[in-house]
């Protein structure tokens, strides 16, 4: 398969949706605020400190929720398996760009996890991985004064082709 095959999959198979877990979050603020706002209605002494606290907090958890609903909350999930998808950068010390592309166009995943790792260099290596291992997406970058540059296209791996490549890569979710 070629690269640029491997590029158009990686943009077919991610997508952009509005996070379950914000999602919730945002109703039940709003459903708290209704709460307290008729809490709020319930207490006769307009001047306590008790009324003031549920009027404010009914106000302050309707707009934070309306917010989180509206603007809160997107991730990137692999369509397949719905898995959200995360990315990070690894960097590699004593290997070149060049033989970096070479190892992952051959499959050799167990140099590559053999190869030294640092903080920060010369050679990146961005990955994008879905939480349940099922799919990886490679990317070689080359530091060239003041930018990364690519060297590679994106390579995309899925189901049983990406184990291995998870494996090698690591999870940081984890």
């Amino acid at each position: 398969m070629s690269v640029q095959q491997n590029t158009l999959n990686a943009e077919n198979l991610i997508v952009k949706r509005r996070s379950k877990r914000a999602l919730g979050l945002g109703i039940g603020l709003i459903a708290s605020g209704i709460a307290l706002y008729f809490a709020s209605t319930t207490i006769r002494d307009t001047s306590s400190s008790v009324y003031m606290l549920c009027t404010v907090g009914a106000f302050t958890a309707l707009i934070v929720g309306v917010l989180k609903l509206f603007f809160g909350g997107w991730e990137n999930v692999y369509q397949p398996t719905q898995s959200p998808v995360e990315g990070y950068s690894l960097y590699f010390e004593g290997l070149s760009g060049s033989e970096l592309v070479e190892l992952i166009e051959r499959e050799r995943f167990d140099a590559l996890r053999a190869a030294r790792r640092k903080e920060s260099g010369p050679v990146r290596l961005d990955v994008r991985r879905s939480r349940d291992g099922k799919f990886v997406a490679l990317q070689v970058l080359q530091y060239v004064p003041y930018v990364y540059e690519n060297l590679s296209g994106t390579y995309c791996f899925q189901e049983e082709r990406a184990v291995p490549v998870a494996e090698c890569v690591g999870n940081p979710a984890k």
